[in-house]
């Protein structure tokens, strides 16, 4: 009896201290920082003003809604050799992974929680800026054209070189840089939302942007654009040739045209 009762009470003391060991551990990892969770986003740079960048998620299956406003202060950015940038080496065009914490905020343009870095992939094409430079042309053209308009709306359905992210960011771009409401839709679709009266062939309000264009080809492509209010009201930038420069995309146009 002597012996068992001392087995069980050597058995019962080491179960205690293996026990107290177990927990000790559990402590210790309950202590340390838990890792951070991120996710990276690739996006594309389409405007800079400031600290302040807009972004256009190129992401595979996108939401063609999917633009973000970020504020790149004291964020660290890292170029393609890894090196440390500053800021403002950021230009519109650059293919970047920008990690963050995961969480948007639902806004228009979204927001992006907690960024940690900004990577640079690469230098794409910058065809966002070259059309807000057409359409700022066509816009100073025939300024009779813009008398009392309250709406800027595009018809980019036969843009070829932007995805559909990038349409988006150009309309939000170029209705920010007016300060008026800018709109997709094409002419029978604004007329169905009863922007445009088809009957009278007029659009009260606003000004109907369109712009074609083919695809690009080494380091140009062509396209046509024009400004329309009315049936007798508009003007068109035709047989355009866009080219590649050492500062970015410029264009030459083939003839003017005035209705």
């Amino acid at each position: 009896k002597i012996f068992s009762i001392m087995f069980l009470t050597c058995l019962l003391m080491f179960s205690f201290s293996a026990c107290s060991q177990k927990q000790i551990t559990i402590d210790e990892e309950w202590d340390e920082d838990p890792a951070i969770p991120t996710v990276t986003l690739t996006t594309k740079v389409m405007d800079m003003d400031g600290n302040s960048v807009l972004l256009a998620s190129m992401e595979e299956g996108v939401n063609p809604s999917d633009i973000y406003w970020i504020n790149i202060d004291n964020i660290k950015i890292t170029s393609m050799n890894k090196k440390e940038l500053k800021n403002n080496l950021l230009q519109p065009g650059m293919l970047v992974d920008v990690t963050y914490d995961g969480t948007i905020q639902e806004s228009f343009p979204m927001r992006l929680g907690s960024i940690s870095n900004i990577h640079i992939k690469e230098q794409k094409e910058d065809i966002v800026g070259l059309y807000r430079k057409v359409v700022a042309d066509l816009y100073e053209v025939d300024p009779g054209l813009n008398d009392d308009i309250e709406i800027l709306a595009f018809d980019l359905t036969e843009v070829s070189n932007l995805s559909e992210v990038e349409k988006t960011a150009l309309i939000y771009l170029i209705g920010n840089t007016y300060k008026m409401e800018a709109i997709a839709g094409t002419f029978d679709e604004l007329c169905e939302q009863g922007y445009i009266n088809k009957d009278k062939l007029y659009f009260e309000k606003g000004l109907l942007f369109t712009i074609r264009d083919t695809l690009i080809s080494g380091d140009r492509f062509t396209f046509n654009a024009e400004k329309w209010r009315s049936g007798l009201g508009a003007y068109y930038f035709s047989d355009c040739t866009a080219h590649k420069t050492a500062h970015g995309w410029d264009y030459r146009i083939g003839a003017e045209m005035i209705s």
